[in-house]
């Protein structure tokens, strides 16, 4: 068994592996779940409480941090006339009773991004607490076309939250900073390229890893070539692929961390995944390398090897110097008959030695 085979047959097995785990990273809560692109601490905003009353009440950060209290809460904390009517806080208070209703938002305090899928949970014991742990709770369907956008979860949780308490709620009422917005903006084309150019590479991979099985039992030009082509066009398409996917994790990653500290967003990268994105690059580069090395080269130099004399023709080999029978002389043109169909094998002066029936 050749080397160089099954080097390329290892390497093709280790990068498709690694890619698959990717791929397959958070198809349930308990599937691979350190392997995320990046992590949202979301928990401070989960838990803001929002009244029926009007007005943007922000709470100081640091208080809020000393009192564990919610971000922001609505309430213009002021009494008031309205129409004739007494408001406290902007609630109307009707016959003596003031009816005021408060609800959260319908985020996760925790969201973990995979490459198609994403998950959510909360922090135990609790998400104050600096010893706590994130715990994932629930997982969306899987999809290729599924993408993560938090901008529009929030939207469409303070749209919800809104017509229960019967206000009008926008992401303005949470001081939400556009840089988010554009981290996600700018992202969301991206995903798309990055899951085409991961399932060509994997398509590619697949293709490679058989022909390397192939090869390493039947080594033939014809497998060589098909090899080296698949090899090449799974390490492009991965390659770009890995590229896409560190340009969206450090663009959200980024863009959260750079403008969420006053709303109580933050952000983390997946290392683990960036780590196997990238050694299944390295893999298939050094596949594809010993592919060209094998095509260029040769799988052996036996194979190369020219057949000896006695094996070509089954005749003793010229280097021994023994007489070699007439019959084995090559034929001169000059000693064509012209007057027959058939060569003159022997001199004139020899004829007699064998007989006057072979003229």
């Amino acid at each position: 068994m050749r080397f160089s085979p099954l080097l390329t047959l290892l390497s093709a097995l280790a990068a498709l592996a690694l890619m698959f785990m990717v791929l397959l990273a958070g198809y349930t809560t308990s599937t691979l779940p350190t392997l995320d692109m990046f992590t949202i601490n979301a928990a401070q905003i989960a838990n803001t409480e929002f009244n029926n009353g009007t007005g943007n009440g922000e709470v100081s950060p640091s208080y809020r941090r000393a009192a564990k209290q919610p971000a922001f809460a609505v309430g213009c904390n002021c009494a008031e006339i309205v129409n004739g009517t007494l408001t406290i806080n902007g609630t109307a208070v009707i016959n003596g009773t003031l009816s005021l209703g408060t609800a959260k938002l319908d985020v996760a305090p925790y969201y973990s991004v995979f490459t198609i899928n994403y998950c959510q949970g909360g922090y135990l014991p609790d998400y104050a607490d600096p010893s706590g742990s994130a715990v994932l709770t629930h997982c969306q369907k899987p999809s290729l076309s599924r993408h993560f956008d938090l901008v529009d979860i929030i939207e469409d949780s303070m749209k919800r939250t809104g017509e229960a308490l019967g206000v009008d709620l926008s992401l303005d009422d949470l001081d939400w900073p556009q840089g988010i917005s554009n981290a996600f903006t700018y992202v969301n084309s991206a995903g798309a390229a990055f899951i085409g150019f991961l399932l060509v590479g994997l398509a590619s991979l697949i293709l490679a890893t058989l022909a390397a099985f192939l090869g390493l039992f039947r080594a033939t030009k014809t497998t060589a070539k098909f090899l080296f082509i698949t090899s090449v066009i799974a390490l492009v398409a991965q390659t770009i692929c890995a590229v896409i996917a560190t340009a969206i994790v450090t663009i959200v990653v980024n863009g959260i961390n750079a403008n969420g500290d006053d709303i109580g967003v933050s952000a983390d990268q997946g290392n683990y995944f960036m780590a196997m994105i990238w050694i299944a690059v390295a893999l298939l580069f050094v596949s594809t390398l010993t592919t060209t090395a094998t095509l260029c080269i040769g799988s052996s130099r036996r194979s190369h090897a020219p057949l000896r004399q006695d094996e070509g023709y089954d005749m003793p080999p010229i280097g021994r110097r023994k007489p070699v029978p007439y019959s084995t002389y090559s034929p001169d043109p000059r000693d064509w008959d012209p007057y027959s169909s058939r060569r003159t094998l022997v001199n004139d002066g020899e004829y007699n030695q064998y007989g006057d029936e072979f003229r």
